[in-house]
């Protein structure tokens, strides 16, 4: 059997590997005076993926070759090749993904003078934020008994605060339909914004 050789590269994943951890962050503009700077945690992961390499390789069998068919009574034994693919080897090749945390909003409220919070959500569950008229909202879905989308539904625990120039209100849900300032049947640790001086 005669072997040619010709290059052809398909994939195959074998191992991750963190390699560094960065603080990304984005900032929005929520109303004219509030803006939030959304700051992720964000990991590299690297890793190494076998590649096989595939190759057409000819091949040679004997066949019988008639020359007086259909009778078939002059027949001999003839070399024909044939190619197929097949596999020759493998390749190491480096590759790279990005996956991001959120973490916390650094808040910004500017009146005569500028006040900046920090709200660090990580480890407590999802926020989402918009605009009611002069005021921010920020809506925390719990990752304990929620589905961790900062989309609050009824039973699940949420905190809310409404943020203006004169300050922030914390609100809680969890059994009710309406976020108030207590609900007796929120039992998680509730978040705190705090103010930076």
């Amino acid at each position: 059997m005669k072997k040619n050789i010709v290059i052809i590269v398909a994939v195959l994943a074998i191992a991750s590997l963190v390699v560094y951890s960065a603080m990304k962050t984005s900032k929005v503009e929520v109303t004219q005076d509030i803006s939030l700077e959304e700051k992720k945690e964000c990991k590299t992961l690297t890793w190494q993926e076998e590649q096989p390499i595939y190759g057409t390789c000819i091949a040679s069998a004997e066949i019988p070759i008639c020359d007086d068919e259909p009778l078939n009574k002059s027949c001999s034994m003839q070399d024909k090749n044939y190619t197929y693919t097949c596999r020759t080897g493998t390749n190491t090749v480096q590759k790279s993904r990005e996956e991001c945390k959120e973490k916390e909003f650094a808040i910004s409220v500017e009146d005569v003078s500028i006040k900046n919070y920090n709200l660090n959500y990580g480890d407590w569950g999802k926020c989402s934020y918009e605009a009611d008229g002069e005021a921010a909202i920020i809506t925390c879905d719990s990752k304990y008994d929620g589905d961790n989308n900062g989309i609050c539904k009824p039973g699940e625990s949420c905190i809310q605060f409404r943020i203006t120039k004169e300050g922030v209100t914390r609100l809680v849900k969890n059994s009710q339909y309406e976020f108030t300032e207590e609900d007796e049947s929120f039992f998680l640790e509730k978040l705190e914004v705090e103010e930076l001086k």
